[in-house]
């Protein structure tokens, strides 16, 4: 009797449990921090397609070219997102996180860094219950935890947890194009995804994922995100004039590392060492020269006998991603003194930046 009794009250206590579970019971502290960010952060998720939507076998949407995930940048109804993700400019529908869809406008988009700005076209009533993201620059460190959001078919946002994997990297793109300053994560990013913002333990915006076509369609467990700065440049010009004023310098740049000064025993630790550059173009006008073979140690090859650029205008140049960025706060026509070592001299050049030809889009 005593038995049937204590198995009765254990038969109600977890019948009790599983009919009414508390919140996040069973969780540990960081992981409901997580679910109530991410539930927070979900409002400023949106999907886009700008093409039909196909069923697959199974009846579910399934993602094509013009489809993908974006994010709230403010009141006025802008949305950021990847420019691979547009197809048809004509016709743009964006679904929020509450189901509603709107159509929206394609404001500016830029295929060299792949963003691309929309603009809701909703009721003043719902642009003002907007839940804009926070877009904040902080500094990043490799091995810290990030989550990749979106919302791949418009049925609700979905979250991806991984790690920074690496800082800095440089690129390449099918058609030819190099994507500069990318974070690499250790998180897939698929096309549905695509377009939605890589946020930091705090919630704050610190990318936009985008995912870098390949031969294979896909590199399983690798992701990149466009980092902030580039955000931050890039954004307010497609907002403010639809398209982004690049100035030009023509010429193709290496990250100058101190193991490699060693090497090749450069003059310098830190630098962008010139590979090539652009017949004709800015550089070359200039009398910048880039490096005139190859050395081959090992099975890696290293470019030998290009200028060192250590400066532009005054700021110093740790590597090329340092000059990247300072070349672009500039504008097409503008000159800049660039100080490089060309073997153990120091010698400064005057450059004047052009805009990017049009044949050298690709």
């Amino acid at each position: 009797m005593i038995r049937f009794i204590s198995t009765g009250i254990l038969f109600y206590a977890l019948a009790t449990v599983f009919l009414n579970p508390l919140p996040c019971m069973g969780l540990m502290t960081d992981e409901q921090h997580t679910v109530k960010l991410c539930k927070k952060l979900s409002r400023g998720v949106v999907n886009i397609t700008s093409t039909a939507v196909a069923p697959d076998s199974y009846l579910d949407p399934v993602p094509h070219k013009g489809s993908g995930s974006g994010f709230i940048l403010d009141h006025l109804g802008h949305i950021l997102t990847n420019h691979h993700v547009i197809s048809d400019t004509h016709s743009i529908e964006v679904i929020l996180s509450d189901g509603c869809k709107w159509p929206a406008r394609l404001v500016g988009t830029d295929s060299e860094t792949d963003l691309a700005i929309l603009e809701l076209r909703a009721p003043q009533k719902e642009l003002e219950s907007l839940a804009p993201m926070q877009l904040a620059a902080t500094k990043l460190s490799i091995g810290q935890k990030v989550f990749a959001l979106g919302d791949p078919f418009g049925t609700g946002y979905t979250v991806s947890q991984g790690v920074i994997s690496s800082l800095g990297r440089s690129i390449s793109r099918p058609d030819g194009r190099i994507v500069h300053d990318v974070i690499q994560t250790d998180i897939s990013i698929n096309p549905g995804t695509s377009g939605g913002p890589l946020v930091d333990s705090s919630g704050r915006v610190i990318g936009i994922n985008t995912l870098i076509f390949s031969p294979s369609k896909h590199i399983p467990g690798v992701g990149f995100a466009i980092s902030f700065e580039t955000i931050e440049w890039v954004a307010p010009q497609l907002i403010s004039k639809g398209c982004v004023a690049r100035a030009w310098l023509g010429a193709n740049l290496q990250n100058v590392t101190p193991a490699l000064a060693r090497l090749l025993d450069l003059p310098v630790e830190k630098g962008a060492i010139i590979i090539s550059v652009t017949p004709g173009g800015p550089a070359a006008k200039a009398g910048i020269k880039g490096s005139e073979k190859y050395l081959r140690l090992g099975n890696r090859l290293y470019p030998v006998g290009g200028d060192i650029i250590v400066a532009i205008d005054g700021k110093e140049v740790k590597s090329d991603t340092a000059a990247i960025r300072i070349l672009l706060t500039k504008e097409p026509e503008e000159e800049v003194l660039v100080s490089i070592y060309r073997g153990e001299r120091l010698r400064r050049l005057k450059v004047r930046l052009r805009k990017k030809p049009s044949k050298l889009q690709r």
